[in-house]
């Protein structure tokens, strides 16, 4: 027992009883601090203005029954030991019935005295028991995570209340389901093996799983799941907590996102001074050189010589422009500067466009240039934009055909809403490690032409923004020698968007 005293309240009118209560307590010396009332009423008062950790009571009072204050006594969490005469019995149990906490019996010789000590004791103890189960379990019923409790078959027997707030399942719901079949459907095969190897092995698991609420909606929870022991070892049983973290995913995937358009945009910038450092600069200085030749050797250079250094210099006029015109695209797609226009317009017209202007590009190389998309063919997208996707795509083609090749544009119906269009080539082809680095701002990839023709790779990310600016998705396939197919998708014009969109 322990060393601080017990308030005791000893309701008792006898004074003979009173007495031997007192020699017992003094004589074994007993940690009492015993405050006496000797009816009903002095029982009232002393319960109004103290609070006690156990209460003794006789029955039978000289203005009444100790059934008056029992039950204020019991509401208030009070052990209560009931002391009755013989023949009392059934008082005593419907006492027991009502919350008491034990009873006994007087005899003559005060024999019932002596197992008071005891008595209080267990009373107490068993006092200190249910407050902490009741603790314990306000606990687990008040808890701002997730409960679940199984039988030693992993059935589910319990759930606490916030089970139900978060996933909007009710208890009759979930209770004899099998635990660890909850998070089969929405979770890899490779993590439920991990918890099955955990908990076979007589450990816990932790981790993140995934599971969907009553309404079908999915989230994310840390996961904890350990085995119950009995006192002699004996698994009776699993317990699973888990803590709501959807939103803190969010703000962790919200995160990653960010940092991965942060590093696009300063690989961005890297690419966009690269060109301008390198790409930009290299035809300036031809420029200026072949113009300083014309300038100071005019009177000394040959007829044919002024040609050549006059379409040199046109050429690298042409090519500076275009890339000039590339940079400024990119620059005023990546700040949002650039409008977007979806329309209703005919595939077959844009692609008659595109082979029209690079119609003299390709008899320069003798190849056959041709487009298999028939009139009629209406999607939805920006003109210019998929012009631009097009004519670099096709250029591109041209650019890495040999002579005598062929560059064709097709398409393909995916579905009622979806259309493929593909920019195939007989050229030269693209090295298997180098199809991971088109479409990459943060890899510059260009190589020559068959011709030499040169270029800075600005032209696909061009297309790869263009394209998913429209809905779509662009790709490659090809072999090195034998040839390439870029292949990107649009969405087709339904009727319900050509209200809105025809003019």
């Amino acid at each position: 027992m322990k060393n601080e005293k017990i308030k005791l309240l000893y309701i008792e009118d006898d004074l003979v009883d009173q007495m031997a209560f007192n020699r017992l307590v003094k004589e074994q010396s007993l940690p009492y601090e015993i405050t006496l009332a000797n009816s009903v009423k002095s029982a009232f008062e002393s319960l109004k203005n103290d609070s006690f950790d156990i209460v003794i009571s006789d029955f039978l009072l000289g203005d009444g029954t100790s059934f008056e204050f029992l039950p204020e006594i019991i509401h208030s969490g009070t052990p209560i030991i009931l002391v009755t005469g013989t023949g009392d019995e059934d008082v005593a149990v419907k006492a027991i019935k009502l919350g008491a906490s034990d009873y006994v019996i007087k005899d003559v010789d005060f024999g019932h005295l002596k197992m008071m000590p005891f008595i209080i004791e267990n009373s107490i103890k068993k006092k200190q028991v249910e407050d902490k189960i009741k603790k314990l379990s306000m606990a687990v019923e008040q808890s701002p995570s997730m409960l679940f409790m199984t039988d030693e078959n992993g059935l589910v027997d319990y759930i606490n209340p916030r089970v139900t707030e978060i996933t909007g399942y009710e208890p009759a719901e979930l209770l004899g389901k099998n635990l660890l079949e909850l998070h089969f459907t929405h979770n890899p095969d490779e993590k439920l093996r991990e918890i099955n190897e955990a908990l076979a092995n007589g450990g816990k698991w932790h981790g993140t799983a995934c599971h969907a609420r009553k309404s079908g909606e999915l989230f994310y929870e840390s996961t904890t799941i350990s085995p119950i022991y009995n006192d002699d070892g004996q698994r009776k049983g699993y317990i699973e907590v888990c803590e709501d973290i959807t939103e803190k995913k969010k703000a962790e995937e919200a995160i990653k996102k960010y940092s991965n358009e942060l590093r696009e945009s300063n690989a961005s910038k890297d690419k966009m001074f690269s060109i301008i450092a390198h790409d930009l600069k290299t035809p300036f200085n031809g420029l200026m050189a072949f113009s300083d030749i014309l300038s100071s050797d005019y009177d000394s250079l040959s007829k044919e010589e002024v040609l050549e250094y006059i379409n040199v210099i046109g050429d690298l006029s042409r090519n500076t422009f275009n890339l000039l015109e590339k940079l400024l695209q990119w620059s005023r797609l990546q700040t949002g500067r650039m409008e977007f226009c979806p329309v209703k317009c005919d595939l077959h017209d844009l692609t008659e466009t595109v082979i029209n202007l690079l119609s003299a590009n390709a008899k320069g190389k003798n190849i056959r240039l041709n487009s298999n998309i028939e009139k009629g063919l209406n999607i939805l997208a920006d003109v210019n934009m998929i012009t631009a996707v097009l004519r670099n795509l096709t250029s591109n083609a041209i650019k890495f055909t040999p002579q005598n090749g062929s560059v064709s544009i097709n398409v393909l119906l995916v579905d009622e809403n979806l259309a493929e269009i593909s920019v195939c080539d007989t050229g030269v082809g693209i090295k298997e490690n180098d199809l991971s680095k088109l479409f990459r701002v943060e890899t510059q990839h260009s190589t020559k032409g068959t011709n030499g023709e040169s270029g800075t790779g600005l032209g696909l990310l061009l297309c790869r923004e263009f394209v998913e600016r429209n809905g779509g998705k662009i790709r490659v396939e090809s072999e090195s020698g034998h040839g390439s197919r870029f292949i990107f998708t649009l969405p087709l014009q339904s009727k319900a968007q050509m209200a809105v969109s025809e003019p």
